[in-house]
């Protein structure tokens, strides 16, 4: 008996560290990943990645789009990810496949003693970010952006490698922009602004701010 016992103690161990859970994200519908310049679709082979922004609210990741590099260094990534046209024609880089749409599965492990991905905390919700541009590589070399997620029940982490928690998202779903834009057609990608010009920004609304009562949210 505690041979089967121990057995079974060691499988669940095993299976815990080996398994993965998965997101897959189907932007095969209605709304189409575009460019911001000339509402044309994103290329294929622009990467899309999964995951969240470590430490950061959603307040910071804006007022810091412009500092790609900052982003990328507090971005926590759930698997691989994908890229645009990728599971739609495309190999698994997205070449070859159809400008602004894709369908990919994503994964990895959040439980065992050695996850290979680790749940947010606060001040980080708990919810999936989204983060495509139109680069093959990294955000460093792109020059337009968005990111994007969604407060509903299924754009919430996995929480368990054995299946029951597994996601599955759309830019379809009920989205909620922090940078670019959408409508009933598409998920429109945003030109990085130069940190000049955020700074610029920042100060014309703080100084609008100032020139008015603040006005206290319920």
């Amino acid at each position: 008996m505690k041979t089967i016992s121990l057995l079974v103690t060691l499988f669940s161990a095993v299976a815990a560290n080996c398994l993965a859970a998965t997101v897959t994200v189907d932007g095969t519908g209605q709304r189409q990943l575009r460019r911001a310049t000339a509402d044309t679709p994103v290329l294929a082979g622009s990467k899309i990645w999964v995951g969240y922004f470590f430490g950061l609210t959603d307040a910071q990741v804006i007022a810091n789009q412009h500092d790609s590099s900052l982003l990328e260094s507090k971005f926590i990534s759930f698997g691989l990810g994908g890229a645009v046209g990728q599971g739609v024609g495309g190999d698994p880089d997205g070449v070859g496949g159809a400008p602004g749409y894709f369908t990919f599965v994503t994964t990895a492990s959040v439980e065992g003693t050695s996850p290979t991905f680790v749940l947010p905390s606060a001040p980080t919700n708990n919810s999936i970010y989204i983060w495509a541009f139109d680069s093959t590589s990294s955000p460093t070399s792109a020059t337009q952006q968005a990111i994007f997620t969604s407060t509903a029940s299924n754009w919430k982490w996995p929480t368990a490698n054995d299946g029951f928690s597994d996601r599955v998202i759309s830019p379809d779903d009920s989205l909620s922009l922090l940078v670019g834009s959408v409508d009933s057609n598409g998920v429109y990608l945003q030109a990085m602004p130069e940190p000049g010009s955020c700074a610029l920004l920042v100060m014309g609304a703080v100084g609008l701010l100032g020139g008015r009562p603040a006005r206290r949210r319920n």
